[in-house]
């Protein structure tokens, strides 16, 4: 099978993911939009994941001149609907499709989303768009605005240590997953 065809979408709910890549990755030192690994950009390597995975709508939230993440988020989901986001921060290439996978196959409605690996939870994460990205978010992001949401968040387990792996430096890229 070509891995660079995208596998239909196997839920009957639209979901647009969103690859949050507007920040300036001062500790990393350069932008990490433009953060390479294998001679692929982060945000490519998730599009493929994200493909691989069943998911064609993918906004690349890139060169939004925003204070925040959130403010980020807010401005790429502004114009388009949907049913869910899954919300996939840029420092994060490694995340396996299969996890993608196993998130898609969880959803509930009204329901975040997150995975686990070993007891810790990690990214991607799957958030209802009923989810109001406009409240206070009591100055801690998105995860202000979930904590103050009272949605139900199910934690789903996966085989995939690319969840936690979050590359803030670029000696992130060379520590062992092990």
């Amino acid at each position: 099978m070509n891995s660079t065809v995208p596998l239909p979408n196997s839920t009957p709910y639209r979901i647009i993911a969103v690859i949050l890549a507007s920040g300036k990755g001062s500790r990393f030192g350069q932008p990490k939009s433009e953060a390479s690994v294998d001679g692929m950009r982060f945000s490519e390597h998730i599009m493929h994941t994200l493909n691989a995975a069943g998911i064609e709508d993918i906004i690349l939230a890139r060169d939004y001149h925003t204070a925040s993440m959130l403010g980020t988020l807010r401005k790429a989901v502004a114009e388009r609907k949907a049913d869910y986001y899954m919300i996939f921060p840029v420092d994060h290439p490694f995340v396996q499709a299969d996890s993608v996978r196993v998130l898609l196959a969880a959803l509930l409605p009204d329901t975040i989303l997150k995975p686990v690996f070993d007891g810790h939870s990690g990214h991607p994460i799957i958030i209802p768009a009923t989810l109001d990205l406009n409240r206070d978010d009591s100055g801690e992001g998105l995860k202000g605005i979930i904590r103050g949401s009272g949605m139900p968040c199910k934690y789903i387990a996966v085989d995939d240590p690319g969840i936690l792996r979050n590359i803030n430096r670029p000696e992130d890229l060379w520590v062992s997953e092990e």
